[in-house]
């Protein structure tokens, strides 16, 4: 077991519905903490393993950066460099891990927005004295589409572009870090060999992956991997889909085989290739959003030149009438009969 003054922290990265709180409860009964988990309900009974903390944290963020978990933007990355920055956002998460590392040495944080705040993360990571490890699930997007689809009610197409933009921004932006790539599939058939693949990058698992019988055993559940490979149920343009399929075969070779130049190299391709359709879905649909502003301009004109025209046309209301002389006579007649 780590000692008090050792720690270690473990992010687990990926898409919703890749299998990470599957990894996150994997080494939260593997000696790691999660603080203040969101509970499991219908949609993963098992539990999420996500700090609520940090997930308001990064939702707050994300939507004062107008940026989505799955953003399809390629550019979206930059949209968030003032709050990854910023001194304020900075000493908010410093003092929430220093407080959570106080209690407990190592932390195991998931949250599919986290990859947004790399940059945040990292250096604030430096700051309080803990090196992090990266664990980034792969499961193929079709299946992660089709689940998040049927939980959530999610359009596919965003959902698989979003897939593709976001785990290739999690490749690049950990590409020289201590990390490893885990196929969902793996994981849940076998978890002890994916576990013995994170310890090697020098985490601490108590109990260690070869103690028998072991925690994780109960956890893991097989059966819940209910969503299978294929674009048969994803309703998706065909340069998307072989895209997706580039992406995935090519992070698979990560996973199984470690890293090369050459992968590196199909990935910077898969890159400028996502890239380009995107910049042509813009184009085509140009006219589209333009029409859309306008009609967003005119409307808040319209409203508001409404509620101008009705603030003018409501009269001021008239001032009390003073008393007339026969009321005023009736009045203090009426003290006087009183007193009497």
């Amino acid at each position: 077991m780590a000692s008090a003054d050792h720690r270690e922290l473990v992010c687990v990265l990926g898409p919703g519905r890749s299998g990470t709180s599957t990894m996150a409860g994997t080494l939260a009964h593997s000696g790691f903490y999660v603080p203040a988990a969101i509970r499991g309900n219908e949609t993963n009974p098992t539990g999420f393993f996500e700090p609520r903390w940090a997930v308001n944290f990064h939702r707050r963020l994300l939507d004062k950066a107008a940026v989505r978990s799955l953003d399809t933007d390629p550019e979206a990355f930059g949209r968030l460099e003032r709050a990854t920055s910023d001194p304020v956002t900075r000493a908010e998460l410093r003092d929430w891990l220093d407080k959570e590392f106080a209690e407990h040495p190592c932390l195991v944080i998931k949250d599919p927005r986290m990859v947004w705040f790399h940059d945040l993360w990292m250096a604030v990571a430096s700051e309080v004295g803990v090196a992090p490890r990266f664990v980034i699930m792969l499961r193929h997007p079709a299946e992660v589409s089709s689940s998040r689809s049927e939980y959530y009610n999610l359009r596919q197409v965003p959902g698989v572009a979003g897939w593709i933009n976001v785990a290739l921004m999690s490749e690049r932006l950990t590409h020289g870090l201590p990390r490893v790539f885990v196929r969902y599939g793996d994981l849940t058939a076998d978890w002890r060999p994916q576990a013995e693949r994170v310890a090697a990058l020098g985490v601490t698992l108590d109990p260690s992956p070869d103690t028998r019988p072991h925690p994780v055993d109960d956890f893991i559940d097989p059966s819940l991997t209910r969503m299978k490979p294929g674009w048969e149920h994803v309703a998706v343009p065909e340069t998307l889909q072989t895209l997706g399929d580039r992406a995935f075969e090519a992070l698979g070779r990560i996973a199984d085989h470690g890293e090369s130049a050459d992968v590196d190299e199909e990935l910077e391709e898969i890159r400028r290739d996502y890239a380009t359709l995107y910049d042509d879905s813009m184009v085509l649909v140009e006219a589209r959003v333009a029409r859309a502003r306008t009609a967003a301009v005119r409307k808040a004109v319209r409203k508001a030149t409404a509620e101008l025209a009705q603030k003018r046309a409501v009269p001021p209301r008239p001032p009390a009438p003073a008393p007339t002389r026969i009321e005023h006579l009736r009045t203090t007649v009426a003290r006087r009969l009183g007193r009497g």
